[in-house]
Order: C-alpha cells, then structure tokens, then sequence
C-alpha cells in the first residue's frame, strides 16, 4: 500500500470471511498471498479489500480469505461499492433456534495477543485513547472466536471439520469482561447468527452466516433435541432472547422451574432476572429461589404459548406454586410474544 497516508491507530476490523478447502494440519507450513482487490470511498473513512489464498508445503490450497480493514476518518478517493467483496446475509425473521450466553475474561484481550495479533489498540490505553476508545477493546476476531464456538457446540457437535466457510460483520466493539449472546437459525446447511452484548443490548456481530458441508439433521440443529428429552429445553433456550438488563430492574426476582414428565420432575432450569443483566441455565440457582413452580412439560409448552391460562392451571393443580406467589405474576412480561415458539 505505498503512498498511502494511513493511521494504525484508525483501523478497525470491518468484516471477515474464511473459507477452508483443506483440513488444517496439526503442523506444517502455510504459505499465505495477499491481493488488494480494492480500495473504498465510505465517506467517514476508507475500506480496504484484501483477499489472502494460502496453500501448504505442496501447494494445496488450504482456505481463502477476505480481510475488510476500515480506516476511520481516511481520505484517498475511490469507488463507493465492490463486486469482489463477500456479501453478508441477514438471519431469518424469526425466532432464534438457539442462544448461547457466554461471559468474556476481564483478561480476555490480553490472552488473545498470544496468537500473534499483537495491535495495540488492544492492550494499550494510550493507543486506544488516540482511535477514541475509553479502554482497550477485545479483537473482532476474538468476539467471532465466541460466537463460532456457540455454533460448533449447538450444530457440529464441537467438530471443526464439519465447517465450509464463514462471514461476518464486525458492528461494534467489545470491551474485556462484557457477556456475549449468540442468536442462531439454520437454514438447511446455512447458520446464521447474531451477537450481541447483553449487558447493554449493543449488536456486536451482524450479517454472520457459518456454512457447513452439509446440512445437520433437525434433530442435531433443533433444540427439541436437547440432551434433556424435554420440548421445555428448546422454549428456554429460544426465551434467552428476551431476557434484558431492563427486564431484570423490573422483576428482581429468582424464578426455579420444575418440568415434570412421566410423573417425576424431569428438568430444571433457573430464571435469574435479579442479578446482574439475568440469565436462564439449567439446574437449580446456587442460592434460594424467590419463587418456583412445578408443572409438566406439555403444560409449560402451552403456558408459555397462551395456551393455557396460569390462573387455571394454578387453580386446578396443574401448576404448582411456592415461595412469593404473585412474583409469577411479572412473568408475563416475558411470555408476550412466545406463542411462535
């Protein structure tokens, strides 16, 4: 890029793409070729394009890559558009088919240098201060890192090989120690997923598509297939979506269900919306539970579809009570909408 006049410390990770031809050996050398395909005109700033082949000591082709690199505030004249870049694609409008909540490490930017990414955007204040920064963000691709773990661990079983290729948009920063939520829908051999911070509701990750060799069963991609057996798992995981740091100042409440199937309590999960930004996870809370409630696992379906009016089922014993009873009344907040489940 010579005579290009551009700040280091103006630079952030706009979108990324990887595609692998090859399973990646354990050891080995990878030879790597960067192309600029082109260089753009955003009007805040200026993105540069660059795709990388790389191939092994035999000349296999191995992956492909495509780096999108924004320059904020840059000036050097361009097109607005390219036909070379690698488009993202939207998730399908509806409800996630599974979410996963992960916490970050307070140390987490730190560790990830390690890998040889060593800007200093993202351990130096200083630095990070001169790209209008408060604080040293996490890598994009450490963010991607989370998110593509989640949709291993829901779809491919935690095995890489089942992977293709990958897109992102890289939307916003994180910040060290901040919770990640990712939103995902298959589409045949298509993921797609979104993060966001939970903490304050910010999209992180956008446009994000994993593509897989091949698509997994309904079973393997639907949460109804949880290792619990229960139709329950999949209406908790879908409802993690809806559990906000606003949700958690209204309620303040520990909620503990108990799912019972075959006349015997089959599964529990706790719904924490009183600490922190609240969360949903299976088992019972480490302390005491504010409110819980025990019913079957068909009932909870249809409970939290509409379909079966809480009153009644309270009254007639297919919904059981205990602790503060009229916390179950702020439920509801969270049940609006659920009836697409």
């Amino acid at each position: 890029m010579s005579g290009l006049q551009l700040d280091l410390s103006r630079l952030l990770h706009g979108e990324q793409y990887l595609e692998i031809h090859r399973p990646l050996a354990t050891s080995g050398t990878l030879t790597c070729r960067t192309v600029i395909k082109d260089i753009l005109d955003k009007g805040k700033g200026t993105v540069i394009v660059m795709d990388v082949e790389c191939h092994d000591e035999e000349e296999r082709h191995i992956a492909t890559a495509q780096f999108v690199l924004f320059f904020v505030g840059a000036k050097v004249g361009g097109p607005r558009k390219s036909d070379n870049l690698k488009p993202t694609a939207p998730p399908p409008q509806r409800q996630p088919d599974a979410v996963v909540v992960e916490k970050t490490g307070d140390s987490q930017a730190a560790i990830y240098r390690l890998n040889g990414d060593f800007n200093p955007l993202h351990i130096d204040p200083d630095f990070a201060a001169m790209g209008g920064f408060s604080t040293p963000i996490l890598h994009g691709l450490c963010s991607l890192g989370y998110a593509q773990r989640h949709v291993l661990k829901k779809f491919c079983d935690n095995d890489s090989t089942k992977v293709k290729a990958l897109k992102v948009r890289f939307v916003k920063p994180v910040l060290p120690g901040q919770t990640l939520k990712t939103e995902m829908w298959q589409e045949g051999s298509r993921i797609f997923f979104r993060c966001s911070i939970v903490e304050n509701g910010n999209v992180v990750l956008s446009g994000a598509y994993m593509d897989l060799h091949s698509a997994p069963a309904p079973a393997a991609g639907s949460q109804s297939s949880s290792s619990s057996g229960l139709q329950a798992e999949q209406v908790f995981n879908m409802m993690s979506s809806r559990v906000t740091p606003d949700l958690v100042k209204r309620v303040k409440a520990v909620y503990l269900w108990n799912i019972k199937k075959d006349g015997k309590v089959a599964g529990q999960w706790t719904l924490d919306l009183k600490n922190g930004s609240g969360s949903i996870s299976r088992g019972p809370p480490s302390g005491k539970a504010d409110c819980t409630l025990t019913l079957t696992d068909d009932d909870f379906v249809l409970l939290v579809g509409g379909k079966l009016n809480p009153q009644k089922a309270f009254m007639n014993g297919q919904l059981k009570v205990s602790g503060n009873i009229m916390l179950s009344q702020k439920l509801q907040t969270l049940f609006k909408d659920q009836s697409k489940l």
